[in-house]
């Protein structure tokens, strides 16, 4: 079997799409299946390479729109090289064209994974969305299986709900060895955090994961918890906003990701916040890697973090400040609960978000759509 993952960026370039796909790309690869990816050349990379068995074609981006970079050669290899499925992940409205041209000329299945809708407010970004809705339509239509990362994005997502009984649902995984409980950690001694609470939040600074609203959050646990800091880790357009926001309130560190370092911030902390505010939160990846490495972790009631967290962690409302202070109180007052819930936040993602499992349901799905082509011809 010889798969074609299609998606607007690869690694080395950074992101839960690109991490999902590199993951599952190597899993299936040590099922003994060939795996062909065709992506945008964003960061500047060879042309082609095998990267962990992993064939990489990359195609010069002529201009980027809205994040989405137009590739045009990314459909020519498409029609060149040889496979025989086509797995397409969205959000990505060039790409989903190129996929969907190719599956009809070359007359093999296209599966898509469906990561997230396009939630852009700006006027002109509305025009452009509503002219893509009729492509999307017709590629999700001509799909042999959609594939949603959660049952709450089926039911949330208005796109979704027209193709529910083509849906499956495979969630996004966690490397378990990676992010475990045992990870040895520097971040306390370096930043003289070594008799403090810690909180943290690790992602993008950007206005969906609603950071300004959990540094309002930790002003009020301060007051509670004079010794508590709050460690915001990532990069992105409104650090500096959050950073002003922020300087009068103690104990609240801004810093930059360490790629390699990561589960280290996860083993630094008592307690793990996302508090995303609107569905470009589509799953929250960062969840999974703290609640691998044994955190008990508190996220809001919006897309597929509720599937995510199930009963392992506390639910809040999107921008309730005192829901959120209140939370990470009684987290960092009741050890007993805060112990209970890191057992049980590593047990479920034991079960449910290996790389294992989800590479044994895409395999599942892939022999599933070729059979029904090679029956329908």
């Amino acid at each position: 079997m010889k798969i074609a993952q299609v998606t607007k960026y690869f690694y080395p370039h950074h992101g839960g799409i690109e991490t999902h796909v590199l993951g599952i790309s190597k899993g299936l690869i040590d099922r003994d299946i060939e795996v062909l990816v065709f992506t945008s050349n964003l960061p500047r990379s060879k042309k082609f390479e095998i990267l962990d068995g992993i064939q990489i074609y990359r195609s010069l981006s002529f201009f980027t729109l809205s994040n989405d970079p137009f590739a045009p050669g990314i459909l020519i290899n498409l029609l060149k090289e040889e496979y025989d499925l086509i797995h397409l992940h969205l959000p990505d409205p060039f790409c989903s064209v190129f996929a969907f041209i190719a599956s009809l000329i070359r007359r093999k299945p296209l599966i898509v994974t469906y990561h997230a809708d396009i939630i852009r407010d700006q006027w002109y970004y509305r025009i452009l969305n509503s002219v893509y809705e009729i492509f999307l339509f017709l590629i999700l239509k001509h799909s042999k299986r959609i594939i949603a990362t959660s049952p709450n994005y089926v039911k949330e997502s208005k796109t979704l709900k027209k193709f529910e009984e083509k849906i499956e649902v495979v969630p996004n995984f966690v490397d378990i060895e990676k992010f475990n409980p045992n990870v040895k950690e520097e971040i306390r001694e370096k930043y003289n955090l070594k008799n403090k609470e810690v909180i943290l939040f690790l992602g993008r600074l950007v206005p969906y994961k609603g950071v300004e609203y959990l540094i309002k959050a930790f002003s009020n646990v301060k007051k509670e918890f004079r010794n508590s800091a709050l460690i915001i880790a990532g990069d992105g357009p409104l650090k500096e906003k959050l950073k002003e926001m922020a300087k009068e309130i103690p104990d609240v560190i801004f810093l930059n990701i360490n790629e390699e370092k990561i589960p280290q911030y996860y083993a630094a902390c008592d307690v793990f916040v996302l508090p995303s505010i609107t569905r470009q939160e589509a799953f929250g990846i960062s969840l999974l890697e703290a609640m691998a490495s044994g955190k008990p972790c508190i996220a809001t009631k919006i897309s597929g973090m509720p599937y995510v967290i199930g009963k392992t962690g506390i639910l809040v409302k999107p921008r309730d400040i005192n829901s959120l202070s209140n939370a990470i109180i009684r987290l960092l007052q009741d050890k007993k609960l805060s112990e209970e819930l890191s057992k049980k936040a590593r047990r479920r993602v034991e079960k449910e978000f290996t790389l294992e499992r989800v590479t044994n349901a895409l395999f599942s799905i892939y022999c599933h759509a070729l059979r029904i082509y090679n029956r329908n011809g």
